[in-house]
């Protein structure tokens, strides 16, 4: 069975974790979130170890044009122990669930 990894070297074409690292070292969303026009919801765990929470409050910051903004950050109970709340998805997928009906009930 392939590893994660090999599906994610493959798809940014690198050889190995030292080659990703170089290949995302300027990935980011610097200088882009600002020009979001659009409600935009930041989810982020608490205790991500892959990407740092603080980059969710910096794009929560930079988000200056964004008509709705929300920053959610998921503690361990809630799912925010790994990335992308693998570790209690189906809760944290009903909170974005709802934080889209609702905000197209309010755009309707």
């Amino acid at each position: 069975m392939p590893h994660y990894w090999d599906h994610v070297f493959w798809v940014w074409g690198a050889s190995d974790m030292d080659d990703f690292i170089e290949k995302t070292k300027n990935m980011h969303l610097n200088g882009v979130v600002e020009q979001i026009t659009v409600p935009f919801l930041i989810t982020h765990g608490a205790g991500d170890r892959q990407i740092n929470v603080k980059y969710a409050h910096q794009s929560y910051d930079q988000a200056v044009n964004s008509p709705k903004r929300e920053l959610r950050i998921f503690d361990e109970p809630e799912g925010g122990t790994e990335h992308i709340s693998i570790d209690n998805m189906p809760y944290v997928g009903s909170i974005i669930a709802d934080w889209v009906a609702e905000t197209f009930a309010e755009l309707a």
